[in-house]
Formats: structure tokens, C-alpha cells, sequence
């Protein structure tokens, strides 16, 4: 029945929006296809089924796809985002930009799509300048003009050649006893600025010091060191004292990293339950609040490094929150969930949303509304400013 369809589809997309949280793409591909198989119609199944072929490597099935998408609902903007990322993937760099701008028209203040067309953008431009540089290189090397070398002249086959042999450094020594200056040189050693000092053959740039030079320097023989005739100084290396609860490698004290997980867990959980959004005197509910009200899941780390001096901050978080909105008599509920948070995330920039939903119980006329202002703008922007002023605090205080 239509009825066991539209739930058996329902419950494709959990699992599979459950797989693309835990980054188990090949599972999440094989729910995708089964609920495109059973509900061929939705355009949001289609673009998801991309985004896991992204991830999978099949650039030109998730191209597929994500056409398909837009083909479907030419007003859903995921199905341009990934139609723009597969095309991306396949080096057509130029139809991932239009992709993209489509997409960006669509949702004018979406950061990441306005990163993702700036970024391409560049892209192109960069590769239109050496595709150009290629061209240029071979039409100069087109324009480069043959040079004739004069031909080689052979010697008549009757014609006779003689080598002189070069003689040894053996050879060139003048034997004559060995006592004189000369007997130390062969032939060419006298123009390579080489004199005889003590019976012995040197360069010109030898100096012999004198008598009283040599009681000045002293003795400089190197001697055997005796263990017995160490005097201890103030000079003498100590042993550096380690710190304690610092790394037993960590001798010199250049590098030391320190857990702060809890102190994180509990900061930015009271943050988020504190965060709340009214909606303005223009909007179709003014004053009206959205706002967090629990965190049932906050997985992850965060600790800080000293490295010569330099601190290095490492944070990683899987957050899951549930949040509330009230208008007057009605109430709307649900869940959303921001699986990377981390330290490679730029603030300002916003952060990936997943799992969005919205509890059957609330009413149909607040859906719009909720779109807008928690999905979208409004509490989503509220908790990107909560995440950007935690990770100042986590700074700021360690």
C-alpha cells in the first residue's frame, strides 16, 4: 500500500542519514538506492544518493544522480551543491562553477556556497592562464628555425694519426738523488705555488710559527681525559628537573600536550543549552523563540599543545542537540546535529549541519517558519556564534 511505502522510505532515509553521520558510505549508497528504487519521485533521495557516490569515488554516477535531482525539483538546492561537487570531482571545472551559482541563487547566505563559487571561480581562472601558457609554448616552439651545422670533415683513410703519450706523475719527477729542492717537484708543481719547508713538500700559504708563538699557544696535543681531574663548575650541565605530570620523553620541556576533554564537554554543553534566537518584528512570527534544549550527544576530544613556547589548540566533537520553538498556543520540536566541529573549521565560516528533523506532533502551518528560521538562518546562526565564541574561550583560557 501507498501507506507501508511512504514508511519503509522513511525509514530508508534515517538509517541512511544515520550511515552518512557515521561516514559509512557504502551503506549508506545501498539505502539510498533502495529508497530511489521504492519512491523514484523525490529529489532529495537522488541528491543524497550523490553525495554518498562523492565520497565513494563514482564521480560520474553521483553526476548522474545529482542531475536527476534537479531535474526532479529545479528549487532544491542540494541537488545543484552536488551536481556542482561531482562535476568538480570530473575536472569540469567550468559546469561545477554554473552548478554552484545556481545553487548560490537559490540560497543567497550560504557561506559555504559562496566559499565553493569563489574557490571555483579562482579555479577556473588559473586554469584558463596555462591552458593559455600551452598554447603560447607551442607556437614558439613551432617558430624555432633549424641551425645547419657545418659537416664533418673525415680524414683520408690512408692518412696517419699519432698520439702522444701523456707521461706519469713517476715520470715527471727529476731523479737526481733526491737531496735537492727539485728532486720534490715534477715539471709543473713550481707554477701551482707549492715551497719546501723542513724537507718537506707544502703550499706558499704555510706559516711556520716562531719560537716564542709556540710558548704563547702551548701545548695542543690532544690529551686522554681523566675522570679523576673533573672539577665540578658552575658550567657544568646539570640535569634538567621535569615537571611533573609532563611527558617522560619530553626532557627539555619543547613540547607538551595536555588533556582538556571534560573541561570542554561541560563548557560547551552549558553554552548550547544558553542559546536562543527571537524573531524579528518583520518576521511572520514576531517574537517568537527557538531555542537548544538538550544536548543528548556531545562525542569527541579537545586538548591543547605547547610547542617552544607556541600553542597549538586540537578539538573534535560530534554534536547532537534538540531544540524547541514557541509562537504564542503553538510549539514545534525536533533535533539537529553537527558532526564536525573541529579545529578545521574557520570561524565565521558556519558549520555542516546534519539530521535535521522536526517532531510529527507540531503543526504543518509552522513548518515554513521553522525552514527559515531554525533550519536555515536564525537558531542554526545562533549555534555557529555559540561554536565560534567557545573555541575564543577555549583560547582564552588555556
Amino acid at each position: 500500500s501507498e501507506d507501508a511505502k511512504l514508511r519503509l522510505v522513511e525509514e530508508l532515509k534515517n538509517r541512511g542519514r544515520a550511515a552518512v553521520g557515521a561516514k559509512s558510505w557504502r551503506d549508506a549508497s545501498l539505502l539510498y538506492k533502495r529508497a530511489v528504487q521504492v519512491s523514484p519521485n523525490d529529489a532529495v533521495l537522488y541528491a543524497n544518493l550523490a553525495l554518498t557516490l562523492i565520497n565513494m569515488g563514482f564521480y560520474e554516477e553521483a553526476r548522474g544522480n545529482a542531475v536527476k535531482s534537479t531535474e526532479l525539483d529545479a528549487t532544491y538546492v542540494k541537488g545543484f551543491w552536488r551536481l556542482g561537487q561531482a562535476l568538480d570531482k570530473l575536472t569540469r571545472t567550468s559546469e561545477a562553477l554554473d552548478a554552484m551559482k545556481q545553487a548560490l541563487e537559490l540560497d543567497p547566505n550560504n557561506k559555504a556556497l559562496k566559499k565553493e563559487v569563489g574557490r571555483l571561480t579562482q579555479q577556473l581562472k588559473e586554469e584558463e592562464e596555462l591552458m593559455k601558457m600551452d598554447i603560447d609554448t607551442e607556437a614558439t616552439e613551432g617558430d624555432k628555425t633549424k641551425i645547419d651545422l657545418p659537416p664533418v670533415v673525415k680524414p683520408p683513410k690512408n692518412a696517419t694519426t699519432t698520439t702522444t703519450k701523456k707521461p706519469s706523475s713517476s715520470e715527471k719527477l727529476v731523479e737526481n738523488g733526491g737531496d735537492d729542492e727539485d728532486d720534490l717537484f715534477t715539471k709543473s708543481d713550481h707554477v701551482k705555488g707549492y715551497k719546501v719547508v723542513n724537507g718537506k713538500k707544502t703550499s706558499y700559504f704555510h706559516r711556520e710559527l716562531s719560537e716564542e708563538e709556540k710558548n704563547m699557544i702551548g701545548d695542543i696535543a690532544p690529551k686522554r681525559l681523566d675522570d679523576s681531574n673533573h672539577i665540578e663548575s658552575s658550567n657544568t650541565p646539570q640535569l634538567i628537573q621535569q615537571p611533573e605530570g609532563a611527558s617522560a620523553w619530553n626532557k627539555a620541556g619543547t613540547w607538551e600536550e595536555r588533556d582538556v576533554t571534560k573541561w570542554a564537554q561541560e563548557t560547551l554543553k552549558d553554552a548550547l543549552l544558553a542559546t536562543e534566537y527571537m524573531l524579528p518584528a518583520s518576521s511572520p512570527a514576531p517574537g517568537a523563540i527557538a531555542k537548544v534544549t538538550a544536548v543528548p550527544k556531545l562525542d569527541g576530544h579537545a586538548s591543547y599543545a605547547s610547542v617552544r613556547g607556541k600553542k597549538k589548540y586540537i578539538y573534535e566533537f560530534f554534536i547532537q542537540l534538540k531544540w524547541e520553538f514557541v509562537h504564542d498556543d503553538e510549539k514545534g520540536s525536533g533535533t539537529m546535529s553537527f558532526p564536525d566541529f573541529d579545529g578545521t573549521c574557520e570561524i565565521g565560516d558556519g558549520y555542516e549541519m546534519h539530521n535535521y528533523t522536526v517532531a510529527p506532533e507540531t503543526p504543518p502551518s509552522l513548518r515554513p517558519v521553522l525552514d527559515r528560521f531554525v533550519k536555515n538562518d536564525g537558531l542554526r546562526d545562533a549555534i555557529h556564534t555559540t561554536l565560534d565564541e567557545w573555541v575564543g574561550l577555549l583560547k582564552a583560557t588555556y
